[in-house]
């Protein structure tokens, strides 16, 4: 062989070393960097879950917000007498019903409710109650409406007992009841914390 092209061989052996040597890691560097952009990619793609799942639960919040704002009209911290007279003649006016009285019983103060849940043992619900009678004249239809409103007003109460009647001795009622108007005697619990 020439020495041209010794020196040739000597010069390509030495640049293929010489690439191996300076590319090799430049190489490798560049595998761990795409590794680190996956990773990158990957926690990136969870984060965005994690927000779009941050901003149903804030919205599912905000409308939980607004319900828990009724809890204290559900359940006041007094028995507020003057806000029950007003809610109970509003709803027999709109529902085209007469309120003829409202009797106030004694307040009781620890009413006992209880119930088993499966194999534990009975627990005791109590709230502070007061009882209330309220006597109404109107249509059966307009009575239903009432008791529709009661049921689906924000105050927690119970209706314990329902009595009507149509007819009595006087000319004047048994007029109204054949005119569709009867006397509606409604029971009421309504609770306070």
């Amino acid at each position: 062989m020439s020495r041209k092209n010794i020196i040739i061989l000597i010069s390509l052996i030495s640049a293929l070393i010489l690439v191996f040597v300076f590319l090799n890691p430049l190489w490798s560097s560049i595998k761990v960097l795409r590794n680190e952009i996956n990773q990158k990619k990957l926690t990136l793609t969870a984060i965005e879950e994690l927000l779009a799942k941050t901003q149903e639960l804030n919205q599912e919040y905000q409308g939980l917000e607004e319900e828990g704002q009724k809890v204290p009209f559900a359940l006041p911290k007094e028995k507020d007498i003057p806000y029950l007279l007003v809610q109970f003649d509003a709803l027999a006016a709109s529902n085209g019903l007469l309120l003829e009285s409202m009797n106030f019983g004694q307040a009781e103060q620890e009413k006992e409710n209880s119930y088993q849940v499966l194999d534990q043992p009975k627990k005791i619900l109590s709230f502070p109650s007061l009882s209330l009678n309220i006597k109404m004249s109107g249509s059966y239809d307009a009575f239903r409406g009432y008791l529709t409103n009661l049921e689906n007003s924000v105050r927690s109460m119970d209706v314990h007992s329902i009595k009507f009647s149509g007819q009595k001795q006087s000319q004047e009622s048994s007029a109204l009841a054949a005119l569709g108007i009867f006397e509606f005697d409604l029971g009421i619990t309504v609770y306070y914390q």
